[in-house]
Order: C-alpha cells, then sequence, then structure tokens
C-alpha cells in the first residue's frame, strides 16, 4: 500500500511539473508573438560636410511625447557613427539632454558641458538647435521646442540664437 502511495506522489509530482514546463512554454511562445507597436519619425542629423540636416527615417516604440522626447534625444546622443554621411554634433554624453513636454511644448534643459563642447559658430549653433528642435516636432503632441541651460532660462545658446524665444521647426537649414 505504501509503496501506491509513493507511486501516486511521484507521478502527481511530474504530472505538476509537466504543467509548469508546457504553461511555461506556452507564456514565453504567446509573449513573442506579441509586437511592439511602432511609429516613423525622423531625426534629424548632420551631414558629412556639416552643412546642412538631413532626416533620417527610424521606427521607435510608440510612446506618451515626453518619453518619445526622450528617446528621440537619446538617440541622437548615440548618434549615427556607422553611417560616413552623418556626422556627430550632439556629444557622446548621456546626461547632457533632458525634456519634459507640456502644451504641446517640448522643454529641452541642455547641461552647460553640453555648451562648452558645442563648436564655435553661428552655423554650428544652428545645426545644433535645430536638430532638436526638427526631430522633436515631427512627434505627435510636440508643435514648438524651448531651451534652458542647466535649468535657467538664458539669452543665448553659444552666442548667436536667442535661447528666450519658442523654435519652430525649420526644414531648410
Amino acid at each position: 500500500m505504501q509503496t501506491v502511495t509513493i507511486k501516486k506522489d511521484f507521478i502527481i509530482k511530474h504530472l505538476i511539473f509537466l504543467m509548469i514546463l508546457v504553461f511555461g512554454f506556452g507564456a514565453v511562445t504567446i509573449a513573442r508573438g506579441i509586437k511592439t507597436e511602432t511609429v516613423e519619425t525622423s531625426i534629424y542629423c548632420v551631414d558629412a560636410e556639416m552643412l546642412r540636416l538631413i532626416p533620417v527615417r527610424t521606427s521607435i516604440p510608440k510612446m506618451p511625447a515626453k518619453k518619445t522626447a526622450q528617446y528621440v534625444l537619446d538617440k541622437m546622443i548615440e548618434g549615427y557613427d556607422d553611417n560616413p554621411k552623418i556626422r556627430r554634433i550632439i556629444p557622446k554624453d548621456e546626461h547632457c539632454l533632458k525634456v519634459s513636454v507640456k502644451d504641446n511644448i517640448a522643454y529641452v534643459d541642455i547641461s552647460g558641458e553640453l555648451i562648452e563642447n558645442t563648436p564655435d559658430g553661428r552655423d554650428m549653433e544652428m545645426l545644433m538647435v535645430y536638430s532638436i528642435v526638427n526631430s522633436l516636432t515631427e512627434i505627435d503632441g510636440i508643435v514648438n521646442v524651448r531651451f534652458t541651460i542647466d535649468g535657467r532660462v538664458q539669452k543665448d545658446f553659444v552666442g548667436y540664437l536667442d535661447m528666450r524665444e519658442t523654435f519652430i521647426p525649420d526644414y531648410f537649414v
């Protein structure tokens, strides 16, 4: 009688274990079949000659505007160094750009270190600012962009653009 009980317990434990395995593999299979919804957007990068902005079409996960904006800024910081037609204008510093979104305006806070590492010149300043503005205004829910530097509104960026203004996209830069 004791042998039958031991075999019965053994069989029940193995059946439970097999059921857990089957459900586990089923859950993994279902999870792999679920696709993240994505949206197409353009990230504006500087061409190899550093003369103009060029849009790079990319798919990004669909998220609220603030998260999408930070994602786009992070992609800009990450850069496209493997593409010889594109040059980096934003230094590779994870914490140099932060964004919040309110009333269809993206508020971008730039670190002072980024300002110090920005190449001098009106054209470089225009390319950097409008690469950010054009990229963020591609996102649903963002129409304009405002800038702060280390959390404060300042008169200028590197000396040419008035950073107290609200920027709209300029696709001819």
